[in-house]
């Protein structure tokens, strides 16, 4: 692995900051550079060519070329002006020979002037600039031609600036500009420093491909879930769905991101967190007929605000149908297991009077079983219409006979076979588990009286259920936590009975309510209510 690979985000951050930095300031600097000389040239040869022209026009610089002054006169005026000028380096005055009749340096003056430049003056153009090498160095110079009253040329006149002045200005602005890059360098830098430790701060402290890493590892964490996930943002936009809500939802993955909720899921109220801000726990999607699912809608905050929903979907079609076969299954083998451990008990009795040489009482003990048996099968089939609860309380009616506990059904119950409340499976769960917790109970006391009472109450408003038993009573420490699994005062791995009841109670959004008193015994009533069965959960009355 490189070094480049291995550095850290923020040192990747600095360098390409820096090389962004100097390579901008490079360029800004040449550019800069470039115009600022080319201005500095544009006004330096407007300058000379002004001083050349207005030079030019000097009357005392006409009369001495005429020959009406002296040269020294010229020379100390020229000297002075010179003098008094930053940016003139040279003033050369000429007659039309190109002789000099000024020099800065006295001692050529009377010599000839041996550059060609001076022509164009002498032929009387207009000012204008040329570089060449005078008798003092090369230099950038203007020309202008000396005229007298007639208009005539006498003369001519360069005012210049050699090219180490030229240099020298060049190097002052180049340095200015390196001082104005250098600093802009080391703000740049301290700014990228700032930026990579935001970028940092925003990553969590991650690296970007370990961050990267993480994202990608979450998100296949998320995938592999068997509960769905969906998110929507502050508009009500779906931000996230991984691949089992998108299987629940029938979605497109790609299709659906980015669009607004109700576009891709339009029964969907998921949205209605964002206005009320409040968590939703165990909300069924009755949207969705072919599937049980329950979903816990969760808001998101950020800094303190709503900035959008996460819904957590559970299917709970096969668990729901595998927990009401085993609890249903269950309480129908013990039953039918009773039932025949009691048949199979008669069978013994019937078969010990055969052997004993007394077949009219077998007879007569057949023909008091048979009736007593069908007249308890009878009452429970003719009361109640629905075969597997029928079964059941047959079933637990044998097991507490052979137990020597009398369980009776309430001779005002009803139970028709298409009830609307509940479906078969729930009604086993409910007085399965209810009739084999009151069995347990009897069994282990030493009450004298020991019976259990069954009774169910249907109605088209409402559905009653009760069961009472004549035990000792729950103790008054056990009754708080009565339905929460794993409490019981049987010892380890019991205490689910109680619970699965509690927990189709709340899925069918019944009632339930406990009565003990220690020696008298305990009933539980459980209610439900056709108001109570068509809220958003879609359970209760099925039609």
């Amino acid at each position: 692995m490189s070094k480049q690979a291995t550095s850290s985000i923020r040192t990747q951050l600095m360098h390409m900051n820096l090389v962004i930095v100097i390579v901008s300031i490079a360029l800004s600097l040449v550019g800069t550079l470039y115009f600022s000389l080319r201005s500095e040239r544009a006004a330096l040869d407007n300058n000379l060519l002004n001083s050349a022209s207005i030079l030019s026009q000097v009357p005392l610089l006409q009369e001495t070329l005429l020959g009406g002054h002296s040269i020294d006169e010229l020379a100390d005026y020229l000297d002075q002006t010179t003098a008094g000028t930053s940016d003139i380096d040279l003033i050369l005055v000429g007659d039309t020979s190109s002789t000099l009749l000024y020099v800065p340096d006295r001692t050529l003056i009377g010599s000839t002037y041996s550059g060609t430049a001076q022509a164009g003056a002498l032929a009387g153009n207009a000012p204008y600039t040329s570089n060449e090498t005078g008798p003092l160095g090369s230099d950038h110079s203007a020309y202008a031609p000396v005229r007298d009253e007639e208009g005539n040329v006498i003369g001519f006149v360069i005012v210049g600036v050699y090219f180490r002045s030229l240099a020298r200005v060049t190097v002052s602005t180049a340095l200015r500009l390196l001082i104005v890059g250098a600093v802009a360098a080391v703000l740049g830098s301290l700014l990228a420093m700032r930026l990579s430790r935001s970028i940092k701060r925003s990553l969590m402290g991650y690296e970007p491909d370990a961050f990267a890493r993480r994202f990608h590892q979450r998100e296949d964490i998320l995938d592999a879930l068997e509960e769905g996930v969906l998110a929507i943002d502050g508009e009500a936009n779906v931000i996230f769905l991984n691949k089992a809500a998108a299987e629940m939802l029938s979605m497109d993955r790609q299709t659906a991101l980015g669009q607004p909720l109700h576009q891709v899921y339009p029964r969907s109220t998921m949205d209605r967190i964002l206005e009320t801000g409040q968590p939703e726990y165990n909300v069924s999607m009755n949207s969705l007929k072919n599937i049980k699912v329950l979903a816990d809608r969760l808001p998101i905050h950020e800094n303190g605000k709503l900035a959008g929903v996460v819904s957590i979907f559970r299917n709970r079609t096969e668990l729901t149908r595998m927990a009401d076969d085993l609890t249903g299954v269950r309480h129908m083998v013990e039953a039918m297991r009773a039932y025949t451990h009691e048949f199979m008990n008669k069978l013994h009795v019937i078969l010990g009077l055969l052997q004993i040489g007394e077949p009219e009482k077998a007879q007569q003990y057949i023909m008091d079983t048979t009736q007593t048996q069908r007249e308890a099968v009878s009452r429970i089939m003719g009361q109640i219409r629905q075969p597997s609860v029928a079964a059941l309380l047959v079933g637990k009616t044998s097991r507490a006979n052979e137990l020597g506990i009398r369980l009776r059904l309430d001779r005002e119950s009803a139970l028709s076979e298409e009830s609307p409340w509940l479906p078969p499976d729930a009604y086993v769960t409910i007085l399965g588990n209810l009739i084999e917790n009151a069995i347990e109970v009897l069994n282990q006391s030493r009450c004298a009286a020991k019976e259990i009472s069954v009774s169910i109450r249907e109605s088209e408003d409402s559905l009653l259920l009760c069961v009472e038993d004549t035990g000792p009573g729950i103790p008054a420490a056990l009754q708080p936590t009565l339905f929460q699994r794993g409490i019981s005062t049987k010892g380890r791995g019991r205490g689910t009975g109680l619970s699965l009841v509690q927990e189709v109670v709340d899925a069918y959004h019944g009632e339930i309510r406990v009565e003990s008193e220690s020696g008298v015994g305990t009933s539980f009533f459980l209610s439900f209510c056709r108001e109570d069965s068509q809220d958003e959960a879609g359970y209760g009355r099925r039609d």
